[in-house]
């Protein structure tokens, strides 16, 4: 990967009125083909930083993908105003999880830009959080 680019993440999360956030700040790379944008990067954690989970983002006609492989893989498919099931795989296992995107708004050229979402996860169709992100991707 040439990791031309700076990625951050910021991610919220609401479960029962209490808010959660994270922020990731990495190098990475962005590609641009036929009207599909491909973000790639790596993510390590505080607490195991010697493992990695690769990451890329897939923004289409509207429809973000988020493949995340790594020991918690996980792919998901953000399309507002609809609801998709997800697999999230943990050391625990396997499951499935509804995402109803409620908005998705993308500015991209090649020099970078951002993209926002908010959505719900939901087991067995009962939400069980609230979730927004904002992408920023900067050329270095």
């Amino acid at each position: 990967m040439d990791e031309r680019y700076m990625i951050t993440v910021i991610g919220e999360q609401t479960v029962d009125g209490e808010k959660d956030k994270i922020e990731v700040i990495t190098a990475g790379d962005m590609t641009q083909a036929n009207g599909k944008v491909l973000i790639t990067y790596p993510e390590y954690t505080q607490d195991t930083p010697a493992q990695k989970t690769a990451t890329t983002v897939t923004y289409e006609n509207g429809v973000l993908s988020i493949d995340r492989q790594g020991e918690m893989s996980s792919h998901l498919i953000l399309e507002q105003g609809k609801r998709h099931e997800c697999l999230y795989q943990t050391p625990m296992g396997q499951m499935f999880i509804g995402i109803f995107t409620d908005s998705i708004q993308a500015n991209l050229d090649e020099h970078g830009g951002t993209i926002d979402a908010a959505y719900q996860l939901d087991f067995n169709r009962t939400v069980v959080s609230y979730n927004e992100f904002h992408i920023s991707i900067k050329e270095n």
